[in-house]
């Protein structure tokens, strides 16, 4: 331990520590490749959720990035869940692991030194029936046959994967221009969902599903199935994001960031329309953003993140009207409102991140919040329920429950 401080203290490394962190990781990492590109029955990776009720069960999840300064334990025991036919809101500031837990769940981490370390990706798949060579089988009327399944994603190998990326789960990323291939007209792009996730999928069927999604997401198809995106408007390509995640018709749509890069009237149009769309597909919405107010316009829970890990998580109503951890607070305050006075400085909660390749044992949040107590200098603290779907990590309410 006084090893650790001392490094700490010096700001940096020296030579031998870095090759011993450099030999450190290359076991780790070799041991997780391997496991990644195993060969495995699916009894393997075939489990049950927890509760049947959701789509989506992310329990005690490990990512972490292996770097020549050390592990980054980017995603560092992350636990929540995403009920079926609801939108389950993800906030935090940025480094906090929201990213990095849609990418998991997409087993999109860039390898060799991202990894998933631990954990469980519980989600509940309408798979097809496959033969013995994992073909789909079809049925009497030619259509495939389906069934239900639930799968640990963070079990499965690598190269069956593809049984739920961009079919059963889809993402909606922050940035279409660097989404969408420049090369390829946006109908060639649309197409290709169709004629990849589902089996015996013709072109002139991929065509006609590419002009229906287009329709569903407002736009005219016939004026942008032959042109190329950088032809398109910032509004128009994240439309044509969206009718390609929907086109396999998912279960699990993840919209990280879906208007970063808008400006506010068409950041209003993509909410609106994902509003829509939410109750129009029969799936559920995991929505990434920083904007607190577009969490309380979309979201049905909400899950707020903090260097890594879950602080507090519940319904929409709870988290707005009645939260409890001093960051939730504090990000709540952070937010402009048309009643500050002119000239008054917006509130920022002071204090930085912890340095991720040296995370203290005790809570993150210590440093930075104004109500710590003797208790926040031990052990991190669990979760505490404080109603049925309310949840926080923190100190103040587990004193509370044992006095109460």
């Amino acid at each position: 331990m006084a090893e650790k401080k001392e490094k700490a203290k010096r700001g940096y490394l020296t030579g031998r520590e870095i090759r011993e962190i450099a030999k450190a990781n290359a076991r780790e990492i070799k041991r997780l490749e391997a496991y990644k590109h195993r060969k495995a029955p699916e009894s393997e990776f075939v489990t049950e959720m927890r509760d049947p009720d959701n789509i989506l069960e992310i329990e005690n999840l490990h990512t972490y990035f292996f770097t020549e300064q050390g592990v980054v334990k980017a995603v560092n025991g992350v636990s929540y869940n995403v009920p079926k036919h609801s939108v389950v809101g993800i906030v935090g500031e940025s480094g906090c692991g929201k990213s990095v837990t849609s990418m998991s769940v997409m087993r999109l981490i860039q390898g060799p030194t991202g990894q998933i370390v631990d954990g469980s990706i519980r989600f509940h798949a309408n798979d097809f029936v496959r033969d013995a060579k994992g073909k789909p089988v079809m049925g009497p009327d030619g259509e495939p046959q389906m069934e239900e399944k639930v799968y640990d994603i963070a079990k499965m190998p690598i190269r069956e994967i593809h049984r739920l990326r961009g079919k059963q789960i889809s993402m909606i990323f922050q940035e279409p221009m660097t989404s969408l291939n420049p090369v390829f007209t946006i109908g060639q792009q649309l197409d290709e969902v169709t004629l990849i996730h589902i089996p015996g999928a013709t072109k002139q069927m991929a065509k006609e599903k590419s002009y229906e999604m287009l329709k569903l997401v407002g736009i005219i198809p016939e004026n942008v199935y032959e042109a190329f995106p950088h032809e398109l408007s910032g509004g128009m390509r994240q439309r044509v994001m969206i009718a390609m995640a929907l086109a396999a018709q998912p279960r699990l749509i993840i919209a990280d960031e879906p208007t970063t890069a808008l400006d506010v009237t068409i950041q209003a149009q993509i909410l609106d329309l994902l509003q829509d769309i939410k109750n129009k597909i029969d799936g559920s919405i995991l929505l990434i953003t920083h904007d607190l107010g577009v969490i309380a316009e979309m979201a049905d829970y909400v899950v707020v993140m903090y260097a890594g890990k879950v602080i507090e998580q519940g319904t929409v109503m709870e988290i707005f009207q009645d939260p409890r951890h001093p960051y939730t607070i504090g990000l709540q305050k952070s937010k402009p409102t048309m009643t500050l006075d002119d000239g008054a400085e917006l509130y920022n909660i002071p204090g930085n991140v912890p340095n991720p390749t040296n995370m203290p044992n005790h809570c993150y949040f210590k440093e930075r919040c104004s109500r710590c107590t003797a208790a926040c200098s031990g052990d991190y603290p669990g979760m505490v329920q404080v109603s049925p779907t309310h949840f926080v990590a923190c100190h103040l309410y587990g004193e509370e429950a044992d006095h109460g």
